[in-house]
């Protein structure tokens, strides 16, 4: 090995200013990326919990295409969005499995949200409709039997005071 002096090296101080220049924009560059990454997953996480609850009223899966996946995915056959936000994946042999949508990378579920959420919206303002609906019915019922106790308290009233009378009228064309 040939011995080396220090003073005759191609680096001057301009450019080792320069390389440490460098070196301190992409350390500052890197934090940057990784307080990105740590925000992307904590809304990632919290997109997935917003969509678990608007899914728990709803009990059916959801078709996804398969490009929503990823390229992980594209030899799937289907691929569908269940509850608790897990995807249910037919392979091409119909094997199924299910990942949950948190194991996918933030892009993917963006995609798969983005996909699934006029399909939830549907199926959401449909169910709100039928319960709306029973709701009313209820409503109607409830007035009526009300009405109807109402009807027989008001009986019960006038069924005592009319015999009262009765008695009154009695003894008093008796005398």
């Amino acid at each position: 090995m040939k011995n080396r002096d220090p003073d005759s090296d191609d680096l001057s101080d301009d450019s080792s200013g320069s390389i440490v220049d460098d070196l301190t924009a992409l350390q500052s560059e890197f934090a940057q990326l990784s307080e990105l990454d740590e925000m992307e997953h904590n809304y990632t996480r919290k997109l997935i919990e917003s969509m678990k609850m608007l899914q728990s009223q709803v009990e059916e899966a959801m078709p996804l295409q398969k490009e929503s996946l990823g390229p992980a995915y594209s030899s799937a056959k289907e691929a569908y969005l269940a509850s608790d936000c897990v995807v249910i994946i037919v392979g091409a042999d119909d094997s199924k499995s299910s990942i949950p949508l948190i194991r996918f990378e933030s892009k993917y579920v963006l995609a798969i949200v983005k996909e699934a959420t006029p399909l939830l919206g549907k199926i959401i303002s449909e169910k709100r409709k039928e319960v709306g609906s029973r709701v009313d019915l209820l409503e109607r019922i409830l007035k009526e039997v009300k009405k109807a106790g109402n009807m027989a308290k008001q009986s019960e009233r006038d069924a005592p005071q009319a015999a009262t009378e009765d008695l009154v009228q009695n003894s008093i064309t008796s005398e």
